[in-house]
């Protein structure tokens, strides 16, 4: 049974879209974008993203950090938002121009850690490119989206609500993406820039 929808939930920037329930049966015919994609790319930022150039799929209010927060498909990825700890999540298979942007090849056996900072919390961000049979399906996803047969984008958020994960599968790679986000509220100071560190490597495929 889907969450409550929180009190004052924060809505996506520049779209007037209304929010759709998790599990839409839209099927688009060709799976995620009309090119093939070769990476996915990780954008973070203090600041809410522009999405008025991208197509949003379904929209998800949740809690995050018991704060408001947005889950949101879109028609490259995913974008999840954080506006109370200037937490901006943007996920895509086209370059992003944000400074703080992490590309991760769509390969099985890749692997990329990152960490995002802020003076409100901490992000940090494994993702593993595990073979498509290990996708769990969209059942237990509390958003999830189907770009077309096997090719899906799906986002759980931990019980504990200190982090989500999320699946983004592409049958023509017979890859499931995996990303594990946790996060945590750092004590408010003196603002200042964010930071980051990343780590990449990628196994040679078994």
């Amino acid at each position: 049974m889907p969450s409550p929808t929180p009190p004052e939930s924060p809505t996506v920037p520049h779209s007037s879209e209304t929010p759709t329930a998790p599990h839409s049966s839209e099927t688009p015919t060709a799976p995620h974008s009309s090119e093939t994609p070769t990476a996915l790319y990780f954008g973070y930022t203090t600041e809410v993203p522009n999405l008025a150039s991208v197509e949003i799929k379904t929209v998800h209010p949740e809690t995050l950090l018991d704060s408001p927060a947005v889950f949101t498909v879109i028609g490259e990825s995913h974008y999840v938002g954080l506006p109370a700890l200037d937490f901006h999540e943007l996920c895509s298979c086209k370059p992003l121009p944000s400074e703080q942007t992490h590309e991760t090849p769509l390969a099985v056996g890749a692997e990329h850690e990152f960490h995002f900072e802020s003076n409100r919390l901490d992000a940090q961000t494994t993702v593993e490119g595990k073979s498509l049979d290990a996708f769990p399906g969209p059942d237990d996803a509390t958003v999830a989206y189907r770009f077309g047969p096997d090719a899906w984008t799906t986002i759980h958020v931990a019980s504990s609500g200190d982090g989500y994960e999320t699946y983004h599968t592409y049958p023509e790679y017979d890859l499931a993406l995996y990303t594990e986000t946790n996060l945590t509220p750092t004590s408010s100071g003196v603002a200042g820039p964010a930071t980051e560190t990343t780590n990449q490597t990628t196994k040679p495929q078994r």
